[in-house]
């Protein structure tokens, strides 16, 4: 049975775990992507915040929406947001392909993790062209899809090839990839 709160003890310890930073760094997204200084980021699947609290922390004057599915990390984000005193972050509860938030509010949007766990891929895209402000970019990080040690069993791994497919499905342009991370992909649109 799945855990609709998101409050596994072992799953919230490999989220927070230090040890992810030696092999995936969010602040590596952020030399890629140059966020501005009071930029708007909209972080999907943002679980208990692995990007959008040292993003928050990061830029200060910017504003962060940490969006996830599952109440229970929804409300460890908000804790820690207001544990930091980082009055930029917001936590939201989001449904599968829907986020409440208003059309072009997005500078950026980032996904991390989590394309391999959707089951409907498209209309969570669409939604992201929705949010996205024009001359906005869109950041898919997920696991390489290979057998290297990191990434998940094959099956629940998806290909760089159907990423763009989506992305390019959902209306998205100037499709890039970056080679910044050895068990992730990181690919941009806008």
């Amino acid at each position: 049975m799945a855990d609709l709160l998101g409050m596994d003890p072992e799953r919230i310890g490999r989220l927070r775990s230090p040890d992810r930073l030696a092999y995936f760094d969010p602040a590596k997204i952020w030399q890629v992507l140059q966020p501005g200084p009071d930029c708007t980021l909209v972080d999907i699947g943002a679980g208990v915040g692995f990007l959008t609290l040292p993003f928050a922390k990061a830029y200060p004057e910017a504003k962060a929406f940490g969006c996830d599915i599952l109440e229970g990390m929804v409300g460890l984000l908000a804790r820690d947001a207001a544990d930091q005193g980082l009055d930029n972050l917001q936590a939201l509860l989001m449904r599968p392909s829907a986020i409440d938030l208003p059309d072009g509010c997005a500078d950026l949007i980032t996904m991390a993790q989590l394309h391999h766990e959707l089951d409907a891929p498209k209309p969570l895209m669409a939604e992201c062209r929705r949010l996205l402000a024009p001359g906005g970019t869109v950041a898919v990080i997920d696991w390489k899809d290979e057998e290297n040690g990191k990434s998940p069993a094959k099956g629940r791994r998806v290909p760089e090839a159907t990423i763009r497919a989506h992305l390019t499905g959902a209306g998205f342009k100037d499709i890039q990839s970056h080679d910044i991370y050895e068990f992730h992909g990181f690919i941009t649109a806008s």
